[in-house]
């Protein structure tokens, strides 16, 4: 994951390197006085954002962490990069990336509340997701692979935060590790439309200009070939499955420190196949990732959508093992349950899925018949959360079955306890399904 990914392009290719970017969150605090124009810590910026500190440095802008002193929520501020302050072309781009983000209502997409100017300069005010972006996730697993079911999971939802983007008319063109954020409770998100296109806009060019960042980069976008009319999305798609190519494998499908070599290695390479790189990586994946990885846009996978539709029924496909298994799905949140019971069932097919609404018809199921794992509820009727782990564990049925708590309310003094009494697992609502799956896997894999 150490290996450069190359710098982000538009228009004719420079030798300029991007300025370095920091994750959101881990990041030390630079000194605004470096930026100069910048407002300063503490200082109310256009009357409303009190800045808190930087968030990051990018090739077209630096992002701040604000308050809000009215709403009292904090916002990411971006305002242009000092070296295009002066730059017409610039301004105009900065404005593009805010419409972009405003035709875009989604989860999985960074939202933007306001767009302005300061001293002359163009800035926006966007929702700030606590957390860091995906590349700086992985490399603090030091190496370690990242499972399945979690690389699906983070896929799964940049593939929905780019199907609205497409949906809404524009598309991404710089797709990226370092352009996704996670947030709490698992929640992705895509960020940094800076090199977006609007479709429905008149444009001069007949030809696209190259733009994204080499290690992402679809051949079209490489060499400025004309795509056939309802195909730019496709370009996305591509970026999408070196992504998934490089989460699922732990590496790129080119690896190259040079930028020229590593867009000739896109337009002209064949990539290893993926199962061949990772021995635990099922083969079927190999199909879905690489015809979503076809030089010919024609000939690619149609669509984000599809796209994530195909790797979740490849993952379906190899689900082995599943008869047998029984799980008890506990919770007076019919919604909640139902789709805690819905994702268990969807992988591990054959399982039996038993869904109650209270503590006691749990400690019924499961006094009847033993369970594989149980998913309980913090804070129900019957029995809670607490009461149910402990009654699980002085029932001989379930003195070793995994019990995960899920909790909309609780804390650290809740799971401290949990723990205590034998709980293997604590997650917080909302949570993602594909999270989920994840950590059922892992926690029956320990047990």
């Amino acid at each position: 994951m150490t290996q450069p990914k190359g710098v982000a392009h538009t228009g004719p290719m420079s030798s300029k390197p991007k300025p370095p970017s920091t994750p959101p969150g881990s990041e030390p605090e630079l000194s605004m006085s470096s930026f100069g124009w910048v407002p300063s810590v503490g200082e109310i910026f256009a009357g409303t954002y009190r800045v808190q500190r930087n968030l990051g440095e990018g090739a077209m802008g630096v992002v701040l962490l604000g308050r809000d002193v009215r709403l009292e929520r904090d916002v990411a501020i971006k305002l242009i990069h000092p070296d295009y302050v002066a730059s017409p072309e610039a301004h105009q781009r900065f404005l593009e990336e805010a419409r972009a983000m405003a035709r875009v209502r989604h989860e999985n997409v960074v939202e933007i509340y306001a767009f302005d100017e300061y001293r002359s300069s163009p800035y926006f005010i966007m929702e700030y997701v606590p957390g860091m972006h995906v590349e700086a996730w992985m490399e603090q697993r030091k190496g370690s692979p990242v499972a399945i079911d979690e690389a699906i999971g983070i896929i799964d939802q940049v593939c929905r935060g780019v199907s609205a983007i497409h949906k809404a008319g524009a598309v991404h063109r710089d797709l990226k590790w370092t352009n996704v954020l996670i947030g709490p409770a698992f929640r992705v998100c895509v960020a940094d439309l800076g090199l977006a296109r609007i479709l429905d806009k008149p444009r001069k060019e007949a030809r696209d200009t190259v733009s994204g960042t080499p290690a992402y980069m679809a051949p079209e976008s490489v060499t400025g070939a004309v795509v056939p009319p309802g195909m730019h999305g496709r370009a996305d798609v591509y970026s999408l499955a070196v992504m998934a190519y490089e989460l699922l494998t732990g590496r790129l499908p080119y690896e190259t420190d040079d930028a020229i070599e590593m867009m000739t290695a896109h337009v002209d390479g064949t990539p290893p196949t993926p199962s061949e790189i990772r021995a635990d990586l099922p083969p079927a994946f190999d199909r879905v990732l690489l015809k979503a990885m076809a030089k010919d846009p024609t000939q690619r996978t149609a669509s984000a959508d599809a796209f994530r539709r195909e790797l979740l029924s490849a993952r379906q496909s190899v689900s082995a093992g599943s008869r047998g298994l029984r799980f008890i799905v506990a919770d007076d949140d019919e919604d909640f349950a139902s789709l805690v019971s819905e994702t268990l069932s969807f992988a591990f097919p054959g399982a039996d899925v038993v869904k109650v609404d209270n503590g006691a018809s749990a400690l019924g199921a499961v006094e009847q018949r033993a369970a594989s794992l149980a998913v309980i509820d913090l804070d129900m009727p019957g029995l809670n959360g607490i009461e149910l782990t402990a009654a699980f564990r002085a029932t001989p049925n379930a003195e070793k079955m995994p019990i995960l708590v899920a909790t909309a309310t609780g804390g650290a003094p809740d799971w401290r306890l949990l723990q205590a009494l034998g709980a293997d697992g604590f997650v917080v609502k909302p949570i993602d399904p594909m999270a989920l799956v994840a950590l059922v896997r892992r926690t029956l894999g320990q047990k």
